[in-house]
């Protein structure tokens, strides 16, 4: 049994604290709301009434933002712990600020590790986030049997800031996602068709697994046409001639008529990178 620390026990911090109870360890927690204490109370974390009383060998946090993770850490945490003890941050906070806390609990004899995690309250709940994680490699296999109780993977990134650089990277995708997601609803309704079975055809098609599909050969820069651009221009002309694009869907054609006008016309969507990246020179 691990004596764990925990603060932050709102939606997602309170139930990663219940899983770590769940699994035998003892946690010892804090929040600034009353409901969270409650509720976390109920769950079996001992709750203390200041992060003053965590005098525990490893700290996890999942705080709102980058003030208050400054606040909780540089305000006396790193004075209470027990020396050499392991702080693991769970929160989205900035890559700079992460680093600079790194840096701090370094210089009061402690490690430091960003473990932002994907999914919400209700992966949380099941017990099945992602937690992408960055620091010492040491550090984050030290910390893995007790992330691995609130998710389903952990995976180790790099140094102090690699977590939280592959988290704002996949809220930008996953935002665009919802974006255009929101973007092909409007466009259902506003032409009559029936959402539902609309919705139910782009679960059995090829949108749901794009990063299957084109993930990999795009990463590789291989470009062999599948769906190539030239044809997907043609669909997106038919389609404007329908409805005016989304501000998502319309910075998308935007890429694509660059890749024609840069000469990726019969090479494979995927060669959209090409113009993102600059400088590769298109099959002749």
């Amino acid at each position: 049994m691990t004596t764990i620390g925990f603060v932050g026990l709102g939606r997602m911090g309170g139930e990663m604290a219940a899983h770590l109870v769940g699994a035998g360890h003892r946690v010892v927690g804090f929040d600034p709301s009353p409901e969270a204490r409650e509720a976390a109370a109920a769950n079996g974390v001992e709750v203390v009434g200041s992060t003053s009383d965590l005098t525990v060998p490893l700290v996890m946090s999942s705080l709102p933002g980058d003030a208050e993770s400054e606040e909780v850490y540089l305000g006396g945490l790193f004075e209470v712990m027990d020396p050499n003890a392991l702080c693991v941050d769970l929160s989205t906070i900035g890559v700079g600020t992460s680093q600079r806390l790194a840096a701090a609990a370094g210089h009061a004899g402690h490690r430091f590790i960003d473990c932002p995690v994907s999914g919400t309250s209700v992966h949380a709940r099941t017990g099945t986030l992602a937690v992408m994680a960055g620091g010492e490699p040491g550090d984050v296999e030290e910390a893995r049997p007790l992330l691995a109780t609130f998710a389903s993977s952990v995976h180790y990134l790099g140094p102090n800031g690699a977590g939280l650089e592959m988290k704002l990277i996949t809220n930008r995708l996953l935002n665009a996602h919802v974006v255009a997601i929101a973007e092909a609803i409007v466009a259902m309704e506003d032409v009559g068709l029936e959402t539902a079975a609309c919705l139910e055809l782009l679960r059995q098609g090829a949108v749901p697994r794009l990063l299957d599909y084109k993930a990999g050969p795009m990463s590789m820069r291989d470009h062999r046409p599948l769906f190539t651009v030239d044809l997907m221009a043609k669909d997106l002309g038919l389609a404007d001639e329908r409805r005016p694009a989304g501000a998502v869907t319309e910075a998308g054609a935007a890429t694509l008529r660059r890749a024609r006008e840069q000469g990726w016309g019969a090479s494979d969507i995927s060669s959209v990178i090409e113009v993102l990246e600059g400088g590769a020179t298109p099959p002749s």
